[in-house]
């Protein structure tokens, strides 16, 4: 009875152990290969990654930016030209894809190309690589090198879109990094001062300071306020939390008009215009122009992934604007660019873009057209990108003239060019115990083309030289149009 007792044990543990084996052995067959193939330490997943021959990019002439080439039998990424570095992007193994590699990654590993059964079963057999497409992209190579070589160094951001379509044409953010060299440098790139990953162009929330005063200009044509009374004490120092907000130029102490005020951005007459107009004007104001909307480019903006020694990644996710209500109480401050307000280079650029395309402010974009693998053929992207009105035609040609005079007479006479018509304003902000310098304006080309610029240099309190550089910026821009 006893050994019978423990030949049933004996049975039962076989049986389990059967059991245990055969629910192991079913896992493994359906599910565990997944799971396997899935993990992310799988060195086939990366083998796979670097066999795919990404896609080139060009520029809107069609100059490389961008090629897969083989080295030392591997597939590496050539980013051929320095100053575009920052609108490019980058493409790693190991820390993955930012910028416009990010954007348009799935193109560029052909994962949006459609392959047959047979195709597909014959690729894998005969160990083809993954191919993807080529990008043409409305990044001008000559006005980018323009604006990076006006930029001296400086830290800050410039972009320049082609109106009326929308077209960046230049996307410039400084500091930046060389996508060659990304993986030998990212222990230095992540500690880097200045944040080399962060694109000032769309992340950037910065304080808009005195180029807030083209929307309260704008206010005050709507409101039928004359622009040619005389204020006194136009040049004074208006003081906000302890700031004292000054002219972007050093005048002496005389009474001003409200046009001659907005031409050296002085912030006094200003004050006084908000204050006449009230909360609820100057909200309304701020809802039209978008200012709590800032516009971007999809798939620009990524997080760094973080290496496989847990090294930390820079957080360069872009911040959530905040929606901010005007009231009495604080209506001054977010009117004079000092409140909780923040824009970015782009939201001011599009502004300006909507001013010189008579009040209706375009979507920008960056891809042309695609080349599919095995084709010469270019297939141009159709999307309908329609306008947003953010003013009349009235007033946006009224802004116009003002914006010309400034850069005829005022503080941003710096950004003028012979025999090209451009407006502008150029401004000041304060940002803590730092100011910024802004320039925001547009050149014509005839008929209802034209460009639009955003300059905001940080730590300076040089209008003048972001005038110049986007000066600079428009008629590079301007000089590539013209030869289409």
């Amino acid at each position: 009875m006893q050994f019978t007792r423990e030949i049933n044990r004996l049975l039962f543990g076989v049986l389990l152990a059967f059991a245990v084996v055969a629910v192991a052995a079913a896992y493994w067959a359906v599910v565990g290969p997944d799971t396997i193939v899935n993990r992310e330490d799988n060195p086939r997943l990366i083998e796979d990654e670097a066999s795919i021959q990404r896609g080139s990019i060009v520029d809107r002439r069609g100059e490389p930016l961008v090629e897969s080439v083989m080295d030392g039998g591997l597939l590496t990424r050539q980013y051929m030209h320095p100053e575009i570095y920052d609108a490019i992007g980058y493409f790693s193994l190991r820390y993955g894809v930012g910028g416009a590699e990010a954007a348009y990654d799935a193109i560029l590993r052909g994962d949006d190309v459609e392959r047959g059964v047979l195709e597909t079963f014959s690729n894998k057999l005969l160990h083809r690589s993954q191919r993807g497409s080529d990008i043409r992209l409305t990044f001008d190579l000559e006005v980018q090198r323009a604006v990076s070589e006006a930029m001296q160094g400086q830290r800050g951001a410039v972009v320049v879109l082609a109106v009326p379509g929308g077209e960046v044409l230049a996307l410039v953010s400084l500091p930046t990094y060389d996508p060659n060299t990304l993986d030998a440098d990212w222990e230095t790139l992540i500690a880097a001062e200045g944040n080399p990953f962060f694109n000032r162009v769309l992340q950037g929330r910065y304080q808009p300071g005195g180029a807030l005063q083209t929307p309260l200009l704008a206010a005050a044509l709507l409101s039928n306020t004359s622009l040619d009374g005389e204020v006194e004490n136009a040049t004074q120092p208006v003081i906000v939390d302890d700031v004292a907000l000054t002219c972007a130029v050093r005048l002496p102490d005389v009474p001003l008009t409200l046009r001659e005020a907005y031409g050296f951005a002085c912030p006094q007459p200003f004050a006084d215009l908000a204050q006449s107009l009230g909360p609820i004007a100057v909200q309304s104001t701020f809802d039209t122009f978008h200012l709590d909307e800032p516009p971007t480019l999809p798939g620009f903006v990524v997080e760094p992934v973080e290496s496989d020694d847990s090294t930390p990644a820079p957080t360069v996710s872009p911040e959530t604007p905040t929606e901010v209500t005007i009231t009495t109480d604080n209506v001054l401050q977010n009117a004079l660019g000092q409140g909780e307000l923040t824009v970015t280079p782009m939201e001011m650029a599009v502004i300006a873009a909507a001013i010189v395309n008579d009040g209706n402010a375009p979507q920008p974009y960056t891809l042309v057209s695609i080349r599919p693998p095995d084709t010469a053929t270019w297939t141009p992207i159709r999307e309908v990108r329609p306008t947003i009105p953010i003013s009349t035609t009235n007033t946006a040609r009224q802004l116009q003239d003002l914006m010309r005079n400034t850069v005829a007479n005022g503080a941003a006479q710096n950004a003028g060019r012979p025999n090209i018509d451009i407006g502008g304003h150029a401004a000041l902000a304060y940002s803590g115990e730092s100011s910024q310098a802004w320039f925001v304006g547009f050149a014509t080309l005839g008929g209802r083309s034209g460009i639009a610029v955003a300059v905001v240099l940080e730590n300076s309190a040089d209008p003048g030289l972001a005038a110049d550089i986007g000066g600079t910026a428009l008629a590079a821009a301007h000089a590539a149009l013209q030869q289409e």
